[in-house]
């Protein structure tokens, strides 16, 4: 197994949000749309649990939007709750927040109006873990409730997927990633970064009773979709 570029409790982890912003093409995007959803909704969410929340980006983006609603901000790094919780003391956000070093999957919680998962499905490396993972975020979202998840999809053996990574690289370098940072994270593809087809995702949620609302952002093989629990 090659070095995980990845790797949550590493010093370098720290630099999570910049680092971010280069790879992930539209980062700060995917939550800006997230957020004119959320604004848009008639009933706004009082109970807000974020799996991933390390890093800090759906705080700091829903804090200004619903200072009122409680949010538990769950993370099995330390380092990277560490660094949600400096980041909203560097932006001066306050509210009712709890972090939570947890996997989800090991957790009980009472369900949520709304549930958040970014960029966390790829790193699973099973379809089973997947599934269970999107079972656990099903569980701990209120019938009727919104699920806001986005990954990273695609068929490794498509050779179209390797022709759009290509372009990607492309626009990574562009961003100020170091060519051997970029050819890191192509060979992490099949190691670390595990993802399937956008059309097995999404069997996937309305086997669980997540059902799309609306696909609301891809560039490249990076999509994100609000979903509604229905069952």
């Amino acid at each position: 197994m090659m070095t995980n570029p990845f790797q949550w409790e590493h010093p370098k982890a720290m630099d999570y949000n910049d680092t971010i912003r280069r790879r992930i093409i539209g980062y700060d995007l995917i939550f800006e749309l997230m957020k004119d959803l959320i604004d848009a909704s008639i009933e706004q969410p009082e109970h807000i649990t974020i799996v991933g929340a390390g890093g800090g980006q759906e705080l700091s983006t829903l804090l200004p939007l619903l200072p009122a609603a409680h949010f538990k901000a769950i993370d099995p790094s330390s380092t990277m709750l560490a660094l949600a919780e400096q980041r909203l003391v560097a932006e001066e956000l306050s509210g009712d927040v709890a972090y939570i070093e947890e996997e989800l999957i090991a957790m009980k919680l009472e369900p949520a109006d709304l549930v958040t998962c970014h960029l966390v499905l790829h790193f699973l490396p099973t379809v089973a873990l997947k599934k269970a993972l999107l079972h656990e975020i099903a569980m701990h979202v209120k019938v009727g409730g919104t699920v806001y998840l986005s990954s990273i999809n695609g068929d490794l053996e498509d050779a179209a997927f390797q022709q759009t990574l290509t372009a990607w690289g492309k626009a990574m370098i562009r961003n100020g990633v170091k060519e051997h940072q970029w050819q890191a994270f192509r060979a992490s593809f099949g190691d670390t970064l595990m993802p399937i087809s956008t059309t097995e995702l999404l069997k996937l949620c309305d086997e669980e009773g997540l059902q799309i609302r609306h696909a609301y952002f891809r560039a490249y093989h990076i999509e994100a979709f609000c979903l509604e629990r229905v069952k």
